[in-house]
């Protein structure tokens, strides 16, 4: 019985020194994504690339509008230029990702939007006060802001009432 418990224990031993020193397999490119923006026309844009499962000797090649950045890491952002419209437009962004041999293409959309100069008074300085509207600041919650202090105000009473029925 002792001569098996060594022969088992040397065949694992021996299965351990095997595989222990054999190189881990790199995990394939499950997916990867690019983030969607919406700026101003003219304005940059900064996009995101990013890879699963992130390993740090990931390659990167984004492209947008001609415009190519490359870079290395578990993750990349590149900046890039827009160019000005009149109408809303959208765009999109590539990006290739490559590890180990395996490339993987993803793509993504930015919207551009037309440069609002809010010249409303007409003299061409872009002062305008938006055509003269307030803005939306919470106004329709009067109602709960009343139903809320009329509920402090009733605990406030039910607090004082209970410590002068118990003093």
């Amino acid at each position: 019985m002792k001569t098996l418990r060594l022969a088992i224990a040397t065949t694992m031993a021996a299965a351990f020194v095997v595989f222990a020193q054999t190189p881990a397999q790199a995990y394939p490119i499950e997916s990867c994504s690019v983030s969607d923006h919406t700026v101003t026309g003219g304005d940059d844009v900064t996009v995101q690339v990013t890879v699963s499962p992130a390993e740090p000797n990931t390659d990167f090649e984004v492209t947008y509008q001609g415009q190519t950045e490359t870079g290395t890491g578990t993750s990349f952002s590149a900046e890039f230029d827009t160019p000005s419209v009149n109408d809303e437009t959208d765009t999109t962004v590539f990006a290739s990702v490559t590890r180990d041999g395996q490339t993987v293409p993803c793509s993504g959309t930015i919207t551009l939007l037309p440069e609002d100069d809010d010249d409303d008074d007409g003299d061409g300085d872009g002062d305008g006060d938006g055509g003269g509207l307030l803005p939306n600041t919470g106004g329709e919650r009067l109602a709960w802001l009343i139903i809320g202090a009329m509920l402090v105000l009733v605990g406030g009473g039910v607090v004082l009432a209970s410590r002068r029925r118990d003093a």
